[in-house]
């Protein structure tokens, strides 16, 4: 039996980190210092932290979560929906960082914004 609600928002942000030794800014994490990490409908992959950000300023609006299995469904801000579940399996091309935004996952295959 799973049980779905919305009980607001996560403030998880991890230890074990280390400065980046490639140049780029911020911080490049050893060991995965969250406590989640989801895997999303898109594509793409988000840290708890992340997700946390993306409810507070309102560029995601909760729908349903789901504990068991965990999972949240959430509205984007041009209207559609994203699942996103935990998983423990990042791809080659992903990469934790730690900055001045948080803790989050960066597709090194793209530039970094600046």
């Amino acid at each position: 039996m799973s049980s779905i609600e919305w009980d607001g928002y996560d403030n998880h942000l991890g230890e074990n980190h280390r400065r980046s030794t490639d140049g780029e800014r911020g911080i490049v994490v050893t060991d995965t210092p969250v406590d989640v990490l989801y895997e999303g409908t898109n594509g793409r992959y988000y840290t708890d932290c992340q997700v946390t950000t993306n409810l507070r300023t309102e560029r995601w609006k909760p729908c349903i979560r789901q504990r068991d299995p965990d999972r949240r469904l959430v509205e984007t801000s041009d209207g559609g929906l994203l699942l996103l579940t935990p998983t423990d399996d990042l791809p080659a091309w992903a990469e934790i960082r730690v900055d001045n935004r948080g803790t989050r996952v960066v597709d090194t295959r793209r530039p970094l914004p600046k």
